[in-house]
Order: C-alpha cells, then structure tokens, then sequence
C-alpha cells in the first residue's frame, strides 16, 4: 500500500472499529526509557508533556495544546511545525511533513490545528520494525504500540478502510 500525502484519509466506521479493538497496552515511563529515542514517536498533549518531564524526546512529537476534546492546557513547544488537520482525519499535508521526517532522519515537533489522534497511524506506517508509537488514553494513562509486521499490516488495514478523498 501507498500512503498518497496528496489525499485525506477519512475514518469511516469501519475503519473505527479496528482502531478500537487494537489500542495497544498501558505502558509506564520505565518502559519507555528503555527504548532508544530515535525509534520513539509520541502522539498527544499528556504523554509529550510526560515524556520530556522525564528527560526523553522522541523523534516525532505530535500534539493539539488541547485535551479531552477542546480544554487548552499545554504550553507551545519552540520549532514547532503547523499543520491542519481536522477530527476524523488523517490530512495530506500531515502525512507529508511526518513521511519528510522519516526520510531525512530527523527530529520534529508538529503541532496540530485540530486533532492530532489519528496521527499514531502514518507514524506506524513509515516507522521502522521495533519502534514504539506511545500515545496518550484519556482518564486511562499512556498507551504504547510495538511496531512489528503484524501491527504494520494491520495499519495498513485500517489505512485501507478510511475513506480516500
């Protein structure tokens, strides 16, 4: 499968209910630490805020500075990169700027203008076997997925099932 950064991927219910019966295991800041940083990703205002807290800096950081669907209560992170992208909705533009971090190698933080909770997708697509995608679970605590074959392929499901627009 190719992921077209010139095209939106739209969640549909299909696609939904695959990412709801696969949401990976809670994980604990030791665990994370455990990895090397330049094969973590984190998506979320929480588990961003968790992290650097602890001394560890992914490299991707993607957050919205909002939680719980609307109440701002993170701080702008300096070289941020801007992008739009909608609830329900993986943008173009955002599989663009996290396909160009992979392919140069380097660090990013991308803020999003909307809702950043899709963005575990792409990052798994592009992501080497044996990262780990972290990510933030609402009133639960900090989600984690190793990526291996079996989690890429599934993506790549959930990738296929969205609705291409």
């Amino acid at each position: 499968m190719q992921l077209r950064s010139d095209k939106d991927y739209i969640l549909t219910d299909e696609s939904k209910l695959l990412i709801q019966k696969n949401n990976g295991k809670i994980t604990t800041i030791e665990e994370i630490k455990e990895i090397d940083q330049r094969f973590l990703y984190a998506v979320g205002d929480f588990t961003c805020q968790l992290l650097e807290k602890n001394g560890i800096y992914p490299q991707i950081m993607i957050f919205d500075l909002t939680t719980k669907r609307g109440e701002k209560s993170y701080p702008d992170r300096p070289g941020s990169i801007q992008v739009e992208n909608p609830q329900g909705i993986i943008s173009g533009k955002l599989i663009e700027i996290i396909e160009k971090s992979f392919n140069e190698n380097k660090r990013i933080k991308i803020r999003i203008i909307g809702e950043e909770d899709l963005a575990v997708l792409p990052i798994i697509f592009y992501a080497p076997v044996n990262s780990l995608v972290v990510y933030g679970i609402p009133d639960v605590g900090t989600g984690s997925i190793r990526i291996d074959e079996r989690v890429k392929e599934l993506t790549n499901s959930i990738l296929e099932k969205m609705e291409v627009k």
